[in-house]
């Protein structure tokens, strides 16, 4: 695999990756009758060049944008309602997550809540809120900023309530993002530290899909190659990084988010509630 050009991977979704692939996006949203879309970030994502760089060049192709970036670390209830009433007042037609974990899932949790008004936790997958899920959602697009959660190839979001901080799990195959933009130029300028703890992220999901009880082969073979991946570039990436590594670990990030349709174990089973009981990233 060479890193120098842009791939398309359609599983589970179309996936457009390589270095520029971001700049695709305005171009998909025009061919796309998507004049008007919400783009949801977080307060750091949202200062940085790359990320107004893309808001320059969509308004240049004269595409109408609304940035919502007013959400927690470990998001909760109140962003995604907060979320929603923008997109409402200004008549957004589409939605984009451009960011980590938690933007994603906050910009994933909005596109479910435009056409699902009961109470947002009823669509709790712990509770069979899937089945409430009958409504299609808006156009939905994620860009990760980040090589580690894999959200951006998801169908659930992990939001939290505002008053006890347990986290919910909202489920919904029509949560899967309708095009993934993942370019690995946005992650170069991450610090080392974030890079380490995403990257670990990233491992351990590849780690636990492929130890989970159940018997998918499919996903142990996406799981082997990931943790493969991660071996051969997160060391450098951390140190010293260059496209490659940086490339080899947004693939990999992407390919432990599959693997755990397989399920996951321990570590994350005690690093959500520890997450949730002391404001920390899992």
């Amino acid at each position: 695999m060479g890193f120098d050009k842009i791939y398309q991977y359609n599983f589970p979704t179309t996936i457009r990756f390589g270095p520029g692939a971001s700049k695709e996006l305005g171009d998909y949203l025009l061919k796309s009758a998507l004049s008007r879309p919400l783009v949801v970030t977080d307060k750091t994502v949202a200062q940085l060049d790359f990320f107004k760089e893309i808001i320059t060049d969509l308004n240049k192709k004269n595409i109408s944008i609304e940035v919502f970036h007013e959400i927690h670390k470990n998001p909760v209830k109140s962003d995604v309602y907060k979320g929603t009433d923008i997109y409402d007042a200004t008549l957004r037609n589409g939605i984009i997550g451009i960011g980590g974990g938690a933007a994603i899932d906050v910009a994933r949790a909005i596109a479910l809540r435009v056409n699902h008004r009961e109470d947002l936790f009823k669509y709790d997958d712990l509770v069979g809120g899937e089945v409430y899920v009958t409504s299609d959602v808006p156009h939905f697009i994620t860009i990760p900023t980040t090589a580690g959660t894999g959200s951006e190839v998801g169908r659930s979001a992990i939001i939290a309530d505002d008053e006890t901080h347990q986290k919910k799990i909202l489920f919904s195959p029509k949560l899967l993002a309708k095009i993934v933009f993942a370019d690995p130029l946005l992650t170069m300028e991450l610090p080392p530290f974030i890079t380490a703890a995403t990257g670990m992220d990233a491992l351990t999901h590849n780690m636990e899909a492929f130890l989970a009880r159940m018997h998918h082969p499919l996903c142990e073979g996406i799981a082997l190659e990931g943790m493969s991946l991660i071996s051969e570039s997160l060391e450098k990436a951390v140190n010293h990084p260059d496209l490659e590594a940086r490339s080899k670990m947004l693939i990999a990030s992407l390919m432990g988010a599959i693997a755990f349709q397989k399920g996951l174990g321990v570590v994350h089973s005690l690093a959500h509630p520890l997450s949730s009981l002391l404001d920390t990233h899992h």
